[in-house]
């Protein structure tokens, strides 16, 4: 007689986790059908609830898309949305900023895998590394910041543009003795600030478009301080964090024995490649800047960018395009995310929440200094951030602050500051976030201790900036 197996373990539904989450939906939608009966004068700032539903399933853990679709629930059921007007809503959604914004990011990473195949993004690794050499730890961390700018800026993402250079940047730390945590917040600190000053990229397109400022403007005023800033703090923590990490963590053995393939016509495809590829992004954003084009401009810029450089890799089109949708496909997750935030915006202005909340704000704000205001919301957004969604956080802090911020005489220089503090300071603390997690998984690092310690230097850092900037910039 065949033994008895033992059942299958079931997965626990009854964690602390899911009873929150739980929670908070339950809450939600018992407000939400609390708020449908009430006039529209009468809502107040309970119309703010889908925003803050959204921010507080994400940061409890519950994944964002799903966070969002939730949003989007609540805030039908508060506005009595049927059916019919809110396909209308979703369809006009297409064609919105956010959604827009989306799509760049999408086409972000379909440019990183044509990069990619292509061999263009190692041979530009190779060359700042080569150029920076490698006859120290200092060295080295050099090289890994430099590629990592140039990358992460040229394709608008951290995570992708990071995987692409740890390849080659990974056996050289290792030879050179830096530690995974340390190559971690290495790549956490270049990665943001090629995302900070890359002109293309989905923050800066954003930024752009909501603060009105040119490029070079907004790379004086707030971008390359924040990017000086950051590198500078990243930089000191980045020397504690190898001295207190040597010796108790290190890289596997293996890494040092990896040979790339040193086919001299692959090699001297790629590095046409990365010529064309570098070459392209940089007389885009010379026509982008004198013609004055606006955030719609990078889509040209990345389907250019892709197709020089897959041509002179000698890729068929079919090959781009395929190396273009399976780029895409990574990120299909993004754009679905920001198409379906901005429905929730729509929506949530129809319970007038947004002149509400100016309203009720306006009495308390009354005795503050220009600099003061932004300094404050600087700081609640750095507590209230909407953890994987810096555009949308952008977004959100135009909507409500940003009528606050004009009535109260503060300029587009000022505007732009808060828009770009608010967003990406908290990418470093206080809390964890995903962004730490990607970089110590591609830096094969599992001490999130010593990535919290530099982050929260570098919030420090930047808030002591911001503090000073606002002065000057009110």
């Amino acid at each position: 007689m065949q033994a008895e197996q033992p059942a299958a373990s079931m997965p626990d539904i009854w964690t602390t986790k899911n009873i929150a989450l739980s929670a908070i939906i339950i809450v939600s939608f018992v407000l939400a059908f609390y708020a449908r009966g009430l006039p529209v004068d009468q809502v107040g700032l309970i119309g703010l609830l889908p925003i803050f539903a959204l921010a507080i399933l994400t940061v409890v853990g519950l994944d964002i898309v799903l966070s969002v679709i939730i949003a989007i629930l609540v805030s039908v059921i508060m506005t009595s949305t049927g059916v019919l007007e809110l396909g209308a809503i979703l369809a006009k959604s297409t064609g919105s900023f956010i959604a827009t914004v989306g799509l760049i990011i999408m086409l972000g990473a379909g440019v990183g895998e044509v990069a990619y195949r292509t061999g263009a993004a190692r041979e530009l690794v190779k060359f700042i590394v080569n150029r920076v050499g490698l006859s120290s730890q200092s060295r080295v961390k050099f090289g890994i910041i430099i590629s990592s700018i140039v990358i992460c800026g040229s394709l608008g993402t951290m995570a992708g543009g990071n995987a692409i250079i740890v390849a080659v940047v990974i056996p050289i730390a290792a030879a050179v003795g830096l530690t995974p945590p340390t190559v971690a917040l290495l790549l956490m600190i270049s990665g943001s600030i090629g995302l900070f000053i890359g002109p293309f990229t989905p923050s800066t397109v954003t930024i752009l478009e909501l603060g009105g400022l040119s490029y070079p403007q907004f790379l004086l005023t707030s971008a390359l301080p924040m990017s000086v800033v950051t590198l500078g703090a990243g930089w000191i923590m980045s020397c504690y964090i190898q001295k207190w990490t040597a010796g108790k963590y290190s890289y596997n053995e293996n890494f040092l024995t990896q040979k790339e393939s040193e086919d001299p016509e692959t090699l001297k495809r790629g590095k046409r490649a990365a010529f064309v590829f570098l070459g392209t992004i940089i007389a885009m954003a010379i026509v982008g800047i004198s013609l004055k084009a606006g955030f719609s401009f990078a889509i040209i810029v990345m389907l250019t960018v892709a197709l020089l450089t897959g041509l002179v890799a000698g890729l068929s089109p079919k090959q781009i395009l395929e190396a273009l949708y399976d780029g895409c496909g990574k990120l299909v997750w993004m754009f679905i995310l920001y198409w379906l935030y901005n429905p929730i915006l729509e929506l949530v202005e129809k319970l007038n929440a947004y002149q509400t909340l100016l309203d009720s704000a306006t009495p308390y704000l009354t005795g503050l200094t220009p600099a003061m205001l932004c300094f404050g919301i600087f700081l609640f957004n750095i507590v209230g951030h909407i953890p994987g969604a810096a555009v949308a956080q952008m977004t959100f802090t135009n909507k409500i602050f940003g009528p606050i911020l004009a009535a109260h005489g503060v300029p587009p220089a000022g505007i732009t500051a808060v828009l770009l503090a608010s967003s990406q300071v908290d990418w470093f603390g206080p809390f964890p976030s995903s962004d730490m997690f990607g970089q110590m998984g591609l830096a094969r690092s599992s001490q999130l201790k010593y990535m919290l310690y530099g982050g929260w230097a570098i919030v420090a850092a930047n808030v002591c900036l911001f503090a000073v900037l606002f002065h000057i910039l009110t």
